[in-house]
C-alpha cells in the first residue's frame, strides 16, 4: 500500500511518499508504456477490457471494425500496450464510473478519454478527480490525457489541438489524446516529448500563430505545430499545471520531470515494499542497508541522466516516531531537457 503523508499516523504497512519541489524518492527504473483507452465500441460487451499490442491484437472482440481500432493505432505509435476499456455503444457517466472502479487494480501509465462534447464535461471532471485520488490516496502515479480540460494539475495533460493524417483522416483534440497518451506512456523517465514527431500527421487543426501558441503554453495546453515539409511535432511536453507554489515549482509543469518522480514512486511500490518492508530490522544496521540501496538506485538514475548533482549525503534514513517506522529524506534534482536555446551572434 502507499500514498502521501502529512503525519506519521498510517495504519497499513507501506511506503508513503511526498514529492515536493526538492524532495523525490525511489528504487529501480521501471518499464513504462501502457495506456488505458476509454472508448465506445461497436462490438463486444460493455465493461470488457482488451489488451492490444502492435504484434498481438487477438483480444479484440469478434467482428471488430476499423473504427474501433482507429485510436488504438494512434496509441501504439508511442506506447507498447493499449488496454481498451469498452464503454459500450453509448458512453455515459455510469459507464465511466464503472470503468474507473475496475481500473483501480490495473497497472498502466496514462489514461485517455477521447471525447469532448458538452455532455463529457462532467465525465472529464470525474476522471480528473479519480486520477488525483489514485495519486494521493492509493500511491498510483498515473496521468490522464483529456481534451480542453483546464485541470490545473500535473496529473492531467490538456490537449487542445487536432491533426490531419496523410490518409485524409482528421482528428479533433479529443481523438488526439490517444497519440499524446501513447507517447507520454512510452517515453522513458529521462526523455522529453518536446518536438516529438507525430508519425503519419501532415497538418495541425487548427493552426496557430506564434502568439497564439505562446498563449496556449502559458495556459498549460499541449499543442502541435507543422513545418513547411508537413512534419507535425509537439510544441512543448507540458501538463495542465500553471500555478507555481512553494511545494510545486515550475519544474512540475514538465512531463519529463513528472515521469521521473512518478517512476521513482512506482519503483518503490513494486520493489522497495517487496524486498524491504517487514524484512529488515528497524535499527542502525537495517536503516543503513536501506540507505545503501537508495543511494545505489539514485546513482543509477544519475547515470541515466534522469537526475543530477546527486551524492550519498543527499539521502538520510532515520527512525520514525513508531517502532516500525522510518523517515527518509532525499534531495534530488531532476534533469530537464534543453528546450530553449538563446543564441547571440556577433558580426565582426
Amino acid at each position: 500500500m502507499g500514498g502521501t503523508w502529512n503525519s506519521q499516523n498510517k495504519i497499513l504497512p507501506g511506503a508513503y511518499l511526498n514529492f515536493l519541489t526538492n524532495e523525490p524518492l525511489s528504487i529501480t527504473p521501471g518499464d513504462r508504456g501502457t495506456v488505458v483507452l476509454l472508448q465506445e465500441m461497436s462490438v463486444g460487451t460493455e465493461g470488457e477490457m482488451y489488451t492490444i499490442t502492435a504484434l498481438d491484437s487477438s483480444e479484440y472482440p469478434k467482428d471488430v471494425d476499423r473504427g474501433d481500432k482507429l485510436l488504438v493505432n494512434e496509441v501504439l505509435k508511442g506506447a507498447k500496450t493499449a488496454i481498451v476499456y469498452n464503454l459500450g455503444t453509448a458512453r455515459d457517466a455510469e459507464a465511466v464510473a464503472t470503468a474507473l472502479v475496475a481500473l483501480k487494480t490495473v497497472n498502466f501509465n496514462t489514461l485517455a478519454y477521447p471525447y469532448d462534447d458538452v455532455s463529457d464535461t462532467a465525465i472529464k471532471t470525474s476522471i480528473t478527480a479519480w486520477i488525483k485520488t489514485m495519486r494521493s490516496d492509493e500511491g498510483v502515479k498515473i496521468q490522464g490525457v483529456l481534451a480542453n480540460s483546464v485541470a490545473e494539475d500535473e496529473a492531467i495533460i490538456n490537449v487542445s489541438q487536432g491533426v490531419k493524417l496523410s490518409d485524409g483522416t482528421s482528428f479533433a483534440a479529443a481523438q488526439t489524446t490517444a497519440w499524446v497518451a501513447g507517447v507520454t506512456a512510452g517515453a522513458n523517465i529521462y526523455q522529453s516529448n518536446t518536438s516529438k514527431k507525430y508519425i503519419g500527421a501532415i497538418d495541425v487543426v487548427p493552426r496557430m500563430t506564434k502568439s497564439e501558441m505562446e498563449a496556449a503554453i502559458i495556459a498549460g495546453k499541449f499543442i502541435f505545430k507543422v513545418d513547411t515539409a508537413q512534419n507535425v511535432t509537439a510544441v512543448y511536453d507540458i501538463n495542465s499545471l500553471t500555478t507555481v507554489t512553494v511545494d510545486k515549482g515550475a519544474i512540475f509543469k514538465k512531463n519529463r520531470v513528472i515521469r521521473t518522480i512518478d517512476g521513482i514512486n512506482n519503483d518503490i511500490t513494486k520493489i522497495f515494499e517487496a524486498n524491504y518492508i517487514g524484512k529488515i530490522n528497524n535499527n542502525v544496521d537495517g536503516r543503513s542497508l536501506l540507505r545503501a540501496s537508495l543511494i545505489e538506485y539514485f546513482n543509477e538514475l544519475q547515470r541515466l541522466n534522469a537526475i543530477q548533482n546527486f551524492t550519498a549525503d543527499d539521502v538520510t534514513v532515520l527512525a520514525g516516531s513508531a517502532s516500525d517506522a522510518v523517515v527518509i529524506n532525499c534531495y534530488i534534482q531532476p534533469v530537464d531537457s534543453v528546450e530553449k536555446i538563446y543564441i547571440t551572434v556577433n558580426l565582426a
